[in-house]
């Protein structure tokens, strides 16, 4: 699975970054500026999400790696490359579900997907964000992760998330 991923992602420039406690009061007008900022770099994607329901490089590894793929067979859920890695990492297909859980809020922590990016564009978007700590990847609420995705309390969260991923796929 881990050579399968890596061809999938090695076209592509992925970096990766946490922001901690990020205080955002309008999300849609935060939003279009961010798309503002995509819009910049035709091959470039920034996708922000709700960092509570991400369990770690493995999580995202897995969920971009399975967007990529929907795209490259045409067999996405969304229209959009950043939306439909959102619609993978949730482990669902309903968009209206995937963005209810990890969508930005106003209050909390966010980590953003950039691929492709220049370093303008990642500039640009950070000074719309507080304070970067890549730490927050790896730090999850295990208990707040099994009821987020409906999961067994006695299940390894990181792998029953990554395989409910890869089953999205047959279920296009």
């Amino acid at each position: 699975m881990q050579d399968l991923q890596r061809d999938l992602l090695s076209g592509y420039d992925i970096e990766i970054h946490a922001y901690e406690d990020c205080s955002i009061e309008k999300i849609p007008s935060f939003l279009k500026q961010i798309d503002e900022i995509t819009a910049l770099n035709d091959e470039s994607i920034i996708q922000l999400l709700d960092c509570d329901y991400i369990c770690g490089r493995r999580h995202l590894n897995q969920g971009i790696s399975q967007a990529i793929k929907a795209f490259n067979e045409n067999e996405n859920f969304a229209n959009d490359k950043g939306l439909e890695i959102c619609v993978r990492l949730s482990a669902q297909k309903q968009i209206s579900q995937a963005l209810k859980l990890l969508g930005i809020k106003e209050k909390g922590n966010i980590i953003v997907i950039y691929i492709n990016a220049t370093d303008k564009q990642i500039e640009l978007t950070e000074e719309l964000l507080s304070d970067r700590n890549d730490e927050l990847i790896e730090m999850y609420d295990e208990d707040s992760i099994i009821k987020a995705y409906d999961l067994y309390d006695d299940v390894n969260v990181v792998d029953a998330i990554c395989e409910r991923i890869a089953l999205l796929a047959l279920q296009s």
